[in-house]
């Protein structure tokens, strides 16, 4: 019992973190968007809470992290807090994916204006942020109503558009990525904005064009090479986690 006390007070602050990673990087402003974790062997997902007593996504610390099972019930939460009204979109997604360990909602201003204009995300660079590049090459759903995801209803209809991808974009919305921890789902949430921002960039100077057909394939062979190794992904996530980490203890 203590060991998995321990265990979730440890991904508790795990999610905080993440919160305040995602809101000093300008993926969401204010209260707005959260950061989710599933407890592992459990039926229990920890949420950055909503409500009177709520802090700003930048400045989330462990108290600010509530508990809720898959059907939305509130099991645990500070005074002034509850559920986020896109609860319903994260649970939707542990459901159905049970590989999923985290989910990131955020609302990136990139994303917004490049899918008000309908403007895919293409993949217009490689060794500048191959993580970025994978997403693209693989890639991106849009989802195309603008509303929050409330309800079930709305869910399994952004689940149709998500399935088994990373991320989804929401139009004139924001994103939703999905990771296997929370680490990897923050890292991902990053390197998909960067790719927003610099297509968005690109756009503004004229029409971007995809990087060739060879360096593309080229990522491919390098990624079945590496396939039953220590994947990449996982030392890359850790490594940026750790970058942003020290850039938060910098603001201090």
């Amino acid at each position: 019992m203590a060991n998995r006390s321990r265990t979730i007070a440890d991904l508790r602050k795990t999610v905080a973190m993440s919160c305040r990673i995602v809101g000093n990087q300008g993926l969401v402003r204010g209260a707005l968007g959260h950061v989710s974790a599933r407890i592992p062997g459990t039926d229990r997902v920890l949420i950055k809470g909503k409500g009177v007593n709520e802090e700003a996504v930048e400045f989330a610390t462990e108290r600010d992290i509530i508990t809720v099972d898959l059907d939305g019930r509130v099991l645990e939460k500070g005074r002034g807090l509850d559920a986020p009204n896109e609860s319903a979109m994260h649970l939707a997604i542990y459901k159905k994916r049970p590989e999923v360990r985290s989910v990131i909602h955020t609302h990136p201003d990139w994303i917004v204006a490049l899918t008000a204009c309908e403007k895919p995300l293409l993949p217009i660079y490689a060794a500048y942020s191959p993580a970025g590049m994978k997403l693209a090459v693989e890639g991106i759903p849009v989802y195309p109503r603008s509303v929050t995801i409330i309800n079930q209803e709305l869910a399994d209809d952004f689940m149709k558009t998500m399935g088994e991808k990373q991320a989804c974009l929401l139009a004139g919305h924001g994103m939703t990525v999905a990771g296997g921890s929370v680490e990897e789902a923050t890292a991902t949430s990053l390197h998909l904005y960067e790719l927003a921002r610099v297509n968005a960039m690109a756009y503004a100077i004229g029409q971007p064009k995809p990087i060739s057909e060879a360096d593309i394939f080229e990522y491919r062979r390098r990624a079945e090479r590496s396939t039953g190794r220590q994947t990449e992904s996982s030392t890359r996530f850790m490594s940026e986690w750790r970058y942003q980490l020290k850039l938060l203890a910098r603001r201090r």
